[in-house]
C-alpha cells in the first residue's frame, strides 16, 4: 500500500508528495477529517493563507473540494509576496515581481467570489500598482460572467506604508500619490456596491485630497454604512465629502480632516457614530488646530440627537487628545503605553463630558515609571471620574492602583457594568484615609475586603451582579471594548 509523505526542504517548508510503500494493517484507524461538512471546512480554510490552502487541497478530494468553495475566497489579501516570482535584478539581486499570468489565472478563477480586499502594507509599490491595475481591469469587463468583480466586492481596506524607515530616530513619513493613487481612484470607481471603506495612512497633499473621494460619492453616497479616513491629509483640510453619504452609520476620522462645515454635514446623515482617532502618524502640528465650535456641537446635537463621539489615541506618542468642547462624547480610550494618565485629563472630560460619558479607559500596558505611594498615584482621580460621571458604564484600567479603590470604584459608580483591572497592577493595601462621610462599619468592610485579591473579587462581583475577575497583563492585552454597544 502507497502512503503519501511530504517532502520538506531547508527552510522546513513542504516542496513535493512522495509515496512510499505501506504495510497493510487490516485493524487501521483512520481519521474522519475527510468527512467534516463544507460549512466547516470553508470555515476552517478562510483562516489559512493562500500557500497553506494549496497544501491542505491536495491532502484528499474532500479537501480539494473545498478548495474551490466561495466563501474560502470572499477575503482576499494582498501583501508583498503574495502572486509573485522570484527575478534577479543586476542591482538589487533577486527581488520578488508580480507574476501578471498566475494573478490573471487567480482573478479569473476566483475573483467572482472576492467580497472583501484588504491591502496590507506594502513597499513594492510596483507590484501593488500593476495588481491594482489589473483588478481595475476585471472590474470593468463585463464580457463574461465569471470575469465581472466590481458589483460583488463590498468593503475595501488600503493602509499605506508611510513609515518606512529601519529605526525610530530615523523615522520619515512618507505619503502617497502620482500613477499609484490614480490606480485606487479607478478601482475605487468600479466598485459601485461598497459597504465598508477603509483609506489609512495616505498623507497626501491638500490638492490631491481634493479629489480622493469623487468617484466613491458618485456611485455609494446611499449604500456606504462603514467610512474609514485616518490621516488622508499630512496638514489640515477638511473632507467635505464624507458629508454626502447620507446613510453612514460609522465614521473614522482624524482631527485634522474634521471641520466646522463637515460637522454640520453629518448632523443631517444618519451617522451614528463618529470615532475622532489620533495614531502615531498624525502630524504634530495637529496640535494647533483649532477645535470645532461649542456653538456647531451644540447644533449637531439638535439636529442628529442619536450620534455619538468617540475619543480614541493609538500609537507610542505622549501627547493628549484634541478635546471638542460640547461634543456628544461617550466614550475615551488611549492604546498609547508611553502616555501617562495625568490629572488634567481626567479633569478635563470630567467638566466637558461628565452627563456624555460611558466608557473610558487605558488599553495598552503602561511602558514608564508607576509611583507607589498613594498621593503620587490616580487612585483618587478615578474615584472622582466614576463619581461626577453618572453614566459611565465601563471603565478599564492600566494604572497601578490598591485593592481598597477596586472596592470603592465599583461601589462608587451608580451604573458601573463592565470594570478591567490587571492584577499585576493592583497593590493588596488599604491605603485610603478614613472619610468622616464614612461610617465605621464600611471602614471595617473596606479593611477586611482589601486583604486579599480572593476577597476583593467576591465583593466585586457581588456588587457588579456577575463573577468579576482580574485580568492577568496577557487577558487585559487580548480585551476589546465595544464602543459600539449602549446599555442605555
Amino acid at each position: 500500500m502507497l502512503k503519501a509523505v511530504w517532502k520538506v526542504d531547508e527552510n522546513e517548508e513542504a516542496v513535493y508528495i512522495d509515496c512510499e510503500e505501506e504495510e497493510n494493517d487490516d485493524d487501521a484507524e483512520y481519521s474522519q477529517w475527510c468527512n467534516l461538512p463544507d460549512l466547516l471546512l470553508e470555515e476552517i480554510f478562510s483562516y489559512l493563507t493562500m500557500r497553506e490552502r494549496y497544501y491542505a487541497s491536495m491532502v484528499c478530494r474532500s479537501w480539494y473540494r473545498a478548495f474551490h468553495l466561495p466563501n474560502v475566497w470572499s477575503t482576499f489579501v494582498l501583501e508583498d509576496n503574495t502572486l509573485t516570482r522570484r527575478k534577479f535584478n543586476y542591482y538589487y539581486g533577486w527581488q520578488h515581481v508580480l507574476d501578471h499570468l498566475r494573478t490573471h489565472m487567480c482573478l479569473q478563477s476566483i475573483g467572482r467570489n472576492i467580497r472583501h480586499l484588504v491591502f496590507e502594507p506594502m513597499l513594492n509599490f510596483y507590484n501593488l500598482y500593476e495588481f491594482i491595475k489589473m483588478l481595475s481591469y476585471f472590474a470593468e469587463s463585463h464580457d463574461h460572467e465569471k470575469l465581472v468583480i466590481g458589483p460583488k466586492i463590498r468593503s475595501l481596506k488600503f493602509t499605506f506604508p508611510c513609515h518606512m524607515a529601519a529605526q525610530e530616530e530615523q523615522a520619515q513619513v512618507y505619503g502617497t500619490g502620482g500613477r499609484l493613487l490614480e490606480a485606487i481612484k479607478e478601482l475605487l470607481g468600479n466598485l459601485g456596491s461598497l459597504r465598508r471603506l477603509e483609506l489609512v495612512d495616505l498623507m497626501l497633499e491638500r490638492s490631491e485630497a481634493q479629489h480622493l473621494l469623487d468617484e466613491v460619492c458618485s456611485l455609494c453616497y446611499l449604500t456606504l454604512h462603514y467610512l474609514i479616513v485616518v490621516n488622508t491629509t499630512k496638514m489640515e483640510y477638511q473632507l467635505l465629502h464624507v458629508g454626502v453619504f447620507l446613510n453612514l452609520k460609522v465614521l473614522v476620522i482624524s482631527p485634522q480632516n474634521l471641520g466646522e462645515d463637515l460637522v454640520q454635514l453629518l448632523s443631517y446623515t444618519a451617522l451614528r457614530h463618529l470615532h475622532i482617532v489620533q495614531n502615531r502618524y498624525t502630524p504634530n502640528e495637529v496640535v494647533l488646530i483649532k477645535p470645532i465650535s461649542a456653538r456647531i456641537w451644540r447644533q449637531c446635537r439638535e439636529n442628529n440627537p442619536q450620534l455619538s463621539v468617540h475619543f480614541e489615541m493609538d500609537g507610542v506618542r505622549n501627547r493628549d487628545v484634541t478635546w471638542q468642547q460640547n461634543a456628544p462624547v461617550r466614550s475615551i480610550m488611549y492604546d498609547c503605553p508611553h502616555f501617562k494618565l495625568l490629572s488634567e485629563s481626567i479633569l478635563t472630560a470630567i467638566d466637558l463630558y461628565r452627563a456624555d460619558l460611558w466608557v473610558y479607559g487605558h488599553q495598552s500596558l503602561p511602558r514608564y515609571h508607576q509611583p507607589e505611594s498613594f498621593h503620587e498615584r490616580v487612585d483618587s482621580l478615578l474615584l472622582l471620574l466614576c463619581r461626577q460621571c453618572p453614566y459611565l458604564h465601563t471603565l478599564v484600567i492600566c494604572e497601578r492602583i490598591s485593592t481598597s479603590t477596586v472596592l470603592l470604584i465599583a461601589r462608587s459608580a451608580s451604573n458601573l457594568r463592565y470594570l478591567y483591572v490587571r492584577r499585576n497592577a493592583v497593590i493588596l493595601e488599604c491605603d485610603w484615609p478614613w472619610s468622616p462621610e464614612w461610617s465605621p462599619e464600611f471602614y471595617q468592610w473596606l479593611r477586611s475586603s482589601s486583604r486579599s485579591y480572593e476577597a476583593t473579587e467576591k465583593e466585586v462581583s457581588q456588587i457588579l451582579g456577575y463573577s468579576w475577575t482580574m485580568l492577568s497583563d496577557r487577558q487585559f492585552k487580548l480585551t476589546r471594548i465595544d464602543l459600539h454597544r449602549s446599555v442605555y
